[in-house]
C-alpha cells in the first residue's frame, strides 16, 4: 500500500528474496589475506611461546636432577666412616677430593662438573663441599651442597 503512495519504493530482485546479493557473495581477496595474515602472526606467537616453555622445562629438570645428585653425593659422605674421609691441609683450605662429573647426566650443557671438596677443619670436624656446575652464559648453573662431619656423628 505503501508503495502505491510512492513513500517506499523497494527494488527487489529475485537474488534478493532468497538473501543475497552478488555484490556480497562470498570474500575478497582482500579478507583472505588479512585473515591469512593474522593466522599467521598468531601461529608463530604460538610456536615461540611453546619453544620458550620447553626450554624452560629442561633447565628445571636439569636443575632438579643436579640437586637429586648432589644430595645423594653429600649422604654418601655422612655415611662414611670419619676415618674413611680424606684428611686435607692446610686447615680452612677446600681441597678436591673426589671429580664425579662422569654421573652427570648428557642431557646437561656442557661445559659439566660435579666435584666434592673437604676442609679438614680440626681433628675432629670436616667440611663437605659439593659442587655441580653445568652451562654456560646465561643459562650457566651452579648448585652447591655443604655439610660438616664431626668424629663422633653428624652435625649440621
Amino acid at each position: 500500500m505503501l508503495t502505491k503512495l510512492g513513500i517506499l519504493k523497494i527494488s527487489m530482485s529475485k537474488k534478493d528474496k532468497i538473501g543475497w546479493r552478488e555484490s556480497e557473495r562470498g570474500f575478497s581477496a582482500v579478507e583472505l589475506l588479512i585473515t591469512l595474515i593474522v593466522i599467521g602472526v598468531v601461529f608463530g606467537a604460538f610456536v615461540v611461546t611453546f619453544t620458550s616453555i620447553q626450554n624452560i622445562n629442561k633447565r628445571a629438570i636439569d636443575i632438579s636432577k643436579a640437586n637429586e645428585l648432589g644430595f645423594a653425593k653429600v649422604q654418601e659422605y655422612e655415611n662414611k666412616n670419619y676415618d674413611d674421609i680424606t684428611d686435607t691441609s692446610p686447615a680452612g683450605t677446600l681441597v678436591e677430593v673426589e671429580d664425579f662429573s662422569s654421573d652427570l647426566p648428557m642431557s646437561f650443557e656442557s661445559p659439566k662438573t660435579a666435584k666434592v671438596y673437604i676442609n679438614t677443619a680440626s681433628p675432629t670436624l670436616k667440611q663437605i663441599v659439593v659442587s655441580i656446575d653445568f652451562g654456560s652464559g646465561e643459562t650457566a648453573r651452579q648448585l652447591q651442597y655443604a655439610d660438616f662431619i664431626q668424629k663422633y656423628g653428624q652435625g649440621r
